[in-house]
């Protein structure tokens, strides 16, 4: 790997510091077992008005509603023996009928960042269900597709501290078959039993993007495909840093047209509490810190000569204190976001991008530690709005 030893710089900074990250997420139709629809995480449009389609529907339990049961000590879903479950862009997507409904044009996910359950590994097959939008998947083995069994495939995932079991997420969007028309589309997903009865089903929206954004993802594209979303750690623990833990990996993307196209170099993550004079508007936005851009290339990030093009806020444990996040240092520099191909060549054109590490310092206090980063619509320009966000969790135990 191209990205090396990375250091954590502690409480010290560089005088400029003291000079001086949806997915765009659903609107949830109604309650059930979906809790949103999002832009895949490897496509910068695949929400976008006349693009191909490329998103993740996300599943949810009554006992695990949203993001919770991305969790890994929490079980995903699976297929009764002789069940099935079937998968329906219900509006606002266009089938190419060209393009088969099967196992290349959709991928079971245990978790984020895009942990697939492969068909091959799990033991199922995609067919086209009752209409063209429609993704059948059915088991292929005697006993079904039990959920504490079904693991990622890739064979990192098999050794996490806790790995993820079950189906979380469904990705759309691999071979593209379909194409958002219109302002919004809807999906739903549905699990049939044996006898044909239906036991779980939801459905949720959300809003095409009129032109392409600036997208901030998730990524386990660095470090052997390994999960790094709710991670468990001591109070104080420098995530990213500390022995089993992982940075925070962002796939960053500018204003795109596809695969391959170049990210957001050179950018880092300040926190605020190293930032003096920073204006009362992002100070109310993000309260652990901002996205800068190093645009003249010093390695050094000055807010009052780089461009601010996106900040960082995080929920904490009430009372908590100590946790922020920030840039790892190589070679006494921040370590910036570089091109995806330097981590790992074969995603240099596919997925493309950028990707961003971020070390998180956890705080004093057991719990819960949702970390969000946000990009603006226009880098450029704070006061063009909050595009896209990400938000990792973190356990303090």
């Amino acid at each position: 790997m191209a990205r090396g030893r990375l250091s954590y710089p502690g409480m010290i900074c560089c005088a400029a510091f003291m000079a001086s990250a949806a997915i765009f997420a659903a609107k949830a139709a109604d309650p059930g077992i979906v809790s949103k629809v999002t832009s895949s995480p490897v496509y910068a449009n695949g929400i976008v008005t006349d693009n191909r389609t490329g998103i993740n529907i996300f599943l949810q339990r009554p006992d695990a509603l949203g993001d919770r049961l991305l969790d890994p000590a929490i079980t995903g879903f699976g297929i009764e023996p002789g069940g099935r479950m079937e998968v329906e862009l219900l509006s606002g997507f266009e089938r190419d009928l060209n393009i088969a409904l099967d196992s290349s044009t959709i991928l079971l996910v245990a978790g984020t960042p895009q942990q697939a359950i492969t068909a091959k590994q799990a033991g199922y097959q995609v067919s086209e269900g009752g209409n063209p939008n429609t993704f059948r998947i059915t088991p292929t083995r005697p006993e079904g597709m039990n959920a504490e069994q079904l693991i990622a495939g890739a064979p990192a995932a098999r050794y996490e501290p806790i790995p993820q079991r079950g189906i979380k997420i469904i990705h759309i969007g691999r071979n593209m078959a379909f194409t958002n028309r219109g302002e919004s589309g809807a999906a739903a997903v549905r699990f049939y039993g044996a006898d044909g009865q239906l036991t779980h089903s939801g459905r949720a929206e959300l809003d095409f993007l009129a032109e392409p954004l600036p997208q901030v993802f998730p990524t386990n594209i660095p470090d052997d495909k390994r999960n790094r979303n709710w991670q468990r750690v001591r109070p104080g623990t420098v995530v990213g840093v500390d022995r089993g833990t992982l940075p925070l990996s962002l796939l960053l993307f500018e204003r795109n047209e596809g695969f391959g196209n170049a990210g957001i170099e050179g950018v880092g993550v300040v926190p605020m509490f190293q930032l003096n004079g920073i204006d009362q508007s992002l100070s109310k936005r993000f309260n652990a810190g901002l996205l800068i851009k190093d645009a003249d290339g010093d390695g050094v990030l000055d807010p009052k000569r780089d461009p601010v093009i996106g900040g960082v806020r995080h929920e904490a444990p009430e009372g908590a204190k100590g946790h922020f996040p920030i840039s790892p240092q190589k070679d006494g520099r921040p370590y910036l976001s570089r091109p995806t191909g330097e981590l790992d060549p074969k995603a240099a054109s596919r997925p493309g991008g950028s990707i961003l590490d971020v070390f998180y310092v956890a705080g004093d206090t057991p719990g819960l530690y949702r970390v969000t980063f946000s990009l603006f619509r226009n880098l450029l320009d704070p006061g063009s709005g909050t595009g896209s966000t990400y938000s990792y969790s973190v356990v303090v135990e």
